[in-house]
């Protein structure tokens, strides 16, 4: 079948087209053919079939095999951040039962989500009913897996790969029926808060609902368990790019007058990193990059009324106080990315109105808003590394 490295594929919703392509093209049994198929025919829906046919073709063939006895999964991955550091994220892969959002329940979401990707994930699912890629939640449990975590590196793992990255991933099957109670005991608890695969989840209860109480693997998910007290957990910021009837010389004139804003001279990213005030932010234009950074009583005025974690967010001090002052005749297009060059791409060659490059939350933030019962906007964070898609697949037949 190939190298590991070779099979595996980020989740659908950072695969840019021409990593779809260069996936699809690395190997005839990567991931990415069921998890982020490519519409060659006429009928939008032939691509969800086609990865229906794909997964059971690879079951049939061997490519795939069911494991013998019910198992759960710890996945580890030591990385290597695109800074350069060193860390590791490790935890457990199993099913976790679906549940609707509520602040009292067992499932939390941090952000809101879009309705374009729960649909394309729902005709996916009809089509090819299997949990192709585990959602990644993050619990708070004061290191309590952690000894025994550790001492699975001591034990031949069943999958190993360094990637592409010099990032080294493990999964070892854990099929005891001691070590899944202790694995399930020690998750229990929860809170468990969504950190990457709100889309999915949603998905999944939808898919749920659609059974009409028919028992099956639909009233559970995939979910890829870590210990936010434990483990190295890297968050980065989605940054914005905004298309809007304001001119240039307006936006200019109102970040400096609405919010002192103050003219740089270089790397707009390193002027934001050397900030340390209230919710600073920097605004990438034509010709300048203008820093500015919100009062927290300008917040507070606005937004009293709801919770201390939520009104703490930089990127609720951008669409609540910030743009409805900037952008007063509203917003044509907005669109999001973590890299700050994009940013300035899309503003200087594609001449949008601006950029909006953002400080990273912390997993602290993450977790403490969504147990406040509050959601960040669209595109808040994004958590590294992801868990790869391919190494664990659920069937829910």
């Amino acid at each position: 079948m190939g190298p590991l490295k070779e099979l595996v594929c980020p989740p659908y919703d950072i695969i840019s087209p021409d990593e779809q392509v260069r996936l699809y093209e690395r190997h005839p049994y990567n991931a990415v053919r069921i998890e982020l198929p490519f519409s060659e025919g006429r009928r939008p829906a032939e691509r969800y079939e086609r990865a229906n046919r794909q997964f059971r073709e690879w079951l049939e063939s061997g490519v795939l095999v069911t494991d013998s006895t019910p198992s759960m999964y710890v996945y580890r991955q030591d990385y290597v951040s695109p800074d350069g550091d060193r860390g590791r994220v490790a935890g457990v892969i199993g099913a976790l039962r679906l549940e609707a959002f509520g602040r009292d329940t067992g499932v939390l979401p941090h952000e809101r989500t879009m309705p374009g990707p729960i649909e394309d994930r729902l005709s996916l699912l009809r089509a090819c009913p299997v949990n192709i890629s585990p959602i990644y939640a993050v619990y708070r449990g004061d290191g309590g897996l952690a000894p025994f975590l550790e001492a699975l590196g001591n034990r031949p793992p069943d999958a190993r790969f360094t990637d592409d990255t010099g990032s080294l991933h493990r999964l070892w099957a854990v099929s005891l029926p001691a070590e899944i109670d202790m694995l399930r005991d020690a998750l229990a608890p929860g809170p468990l808060v969504i950190a990457d695969g709100h889309h999915r989840y949603e998905t999944a209860l939808a898919y749920h609902a659609e059974q009409d109480g028919t028992p099956g693997g639909h009233d559970s998910v995939m979910c890829f368990c870590v210990d936010a007290d434990a483990e190295d957990l890297v968050v980065f910021p989605f940054h914005r790019v905004i298309k809007g009837a304001a001119r240039p010389e307006e936006l200019h004139q109102r970040l400096l007058d609405r919010f002192a804003g103050e003219v740089v001279k270089g790397d707009a990213s390193l002027a934001l990193d050397s900030r340390t005030g209230s919710h600073p932010m920097a605004f990438v234009l034509q010709d300048e990059a203008i820093v500015i950074e919100v009062p927290v009583d300008d917040v507070t005025a606005r937004l009293g009324t709801r919770s201390e974690a939520w009104r703490s967010l930089d990127v609720v001090a951008l669409h609540e106080v910030v743009l409805p002052q900037i952008f007063p005749e509203g917003m044509h297009e907005l669109v999001f990315t973590k890299e700050p060059d994009e940013v300035a791409r899309l503003v200087h060659a594609e001449a949008w109105s601006a950029g909006v490059l953002l400080r990273p939350p912390h997993a602290s933030d993450v977790f403490e808003v969504a147990r406040s019962g509050e959601r960040m906007p669209q595109k808040a964070s994004y958590f590294w590394p992801k868990a790869l898609t391919g190494l664990v697949f659920r069937s829910l037949r």
